[in-house]
Order: C-alpha cells, then structure tokens, then sequence
C-alpha cells in the first residue's frame, strides 16, 4: 500500500540467502523444511501477495541467491556444495565460504526443476539469480573444480561464474525469463539479454551500459 501511495511498482524479493531459503518448493521440500528457522512463505502466500499487488500496479521480482549466499540450500541438499561439510544455518551476517557446484550436472538438474517451478509461481518476466559476493573459497578447495577450469581454459573464478551464469541463463531462457543479476553477473562473454544490477555504485553500472547491457542502479 504505501508503495502505491509514492508510485513505486517492482518489489524485488530477496528469497534465499545463507541464514534462510523463505519459499516453499514442492519440488525440493528440504528447502523450505530444514533451510531455515521456521519462517518462510506458502505458495499460496505467494500467491496473494503476487495478486494484491497486482491490483497496486506493482511487479513481483523474485531472486534466488546463487552460487554464493546458499549455505540454507546445502542443510537439507548437500550435495549441492563444493565441498564435503556438515551446513547450518548461519546466524550472524557476513560473506559465507558455501557455495554451489559449477560443474556437476547434478547442480544444473536440481536448478531447471526449481527455477521451472518458480517461474511457475511467480509470472513475472524478470528472474534475478543474485550472484554477488561469490569468493570462490570453496572452489579452490575442490581438485575436481580447479582440474575442470584448467580443463576448460577459464582463467579465474570469474570466468568460471560465467559459465555457470550461461547455464543458468538457458535455464531460464526454457522458461521465457529475463535473468537479472547483481553487477558481479557482469562478464564480457555471457549474452547482453541479461540485466545487470549494480549495488557497488555507479561504475559498474557504466561498464556494463558501454557494453549493450541493460542496467539498474541500486546504489
């Protein structure tokens, strides 16, 4: 309501991050069930706020945090995780070693069903995968991962969160959505179909403009 009041039309929801996955998914229960404290939206909750603000002219963006900012994703799918721990819930606030497997199919499976089911839920035509903050600790800690980006020429953690985004992107792409990402998404070598959202301030911003991206500043 008062978005409506001052005109603001895209509420931009922030779903899961290292303390909390906060939607229920049919799909992978486990989410929703182990990946946090109790608190998180039904569908069907979902469902009406999707309607209420629609009836306000205002948009529902979902974002799923990816591949940093997962460690709620890895308590009940471990396999998910570049490297072999036990996951908890982190309670306190920081940038979280956790993250998700680039190269094993596994990852990309479990991806398209629940992008595929989200995209389901929520009809927007803007999908946003996160993507900030992924250090790539947890990457180099894994022989496989780093034999595979030797194997694959990608020179850095960078270029390998790239081919990660464009796996993500044909995804999402299947479900006829826009993939929108914070400005670390931003890379040379993805399409420009992409939206890049800059926090970091204005710079980025630039960049990915003078490269034919689409961009927001949220600064």
């Amino acid at each position: 309501d008062a978005m409506a009041a001052v005109k603001m039309n895209v509420l931009h929801l922030h779903l899961t991050d290292d303390q909390g996955f906060r939607v229920e998914s049919k799909k992978f229960p486990k989410l929703h069930e182990l990946g946090n404290d109790g608190n998180y939206f039904s569908q069907e909750n979902i469902k009406s706020i999707i309607q209420y603000a629609n009836e306000r002219g205002i948009r529902v963006v979902p974002e799923f945090d990816i591949p940093g900012h997962i460690t709620s994703w890895l308590v009940g799918y471990p396999k998910l995780a570049s490297v072999d721990r036990k996951y908890s819930l982190a309670n306190s606030y920081g940038i979280f070693k956790a993250s998700l497997n680039p190269i094993e199919e596994y990852t990309y499976n479990f991806l398209d069903t629940l992008f595929t089911e989200m995209s389901q839920l929520f009809p927007d035509a803007y999908f946003h995968i996160g993507g900030d903050e992924s250090n790539g600790l947890d990457w180099n800690q894994n022989k496989k991962i780093e034999k595979f980006r030797t194997k694959q020429q990608l020179t850095n953690n960078q270029e390998l969160q790239a081919f990660f985004n464009k796996r993500v992107l044909s995804i999402l792409s299947r479900n006829e959505k826009i993939m929108i990402g914070w400005d670390e998404i931003y890379n040379s070598n993805i399409s420009n179909s992409i939206v890049i959202q800059s926090w970091r301030g204005k710079q980025s911003m630039i960049n990915a403009a003078k490269s034919d991206f689409q961009v927001v500043l949220s600064n």
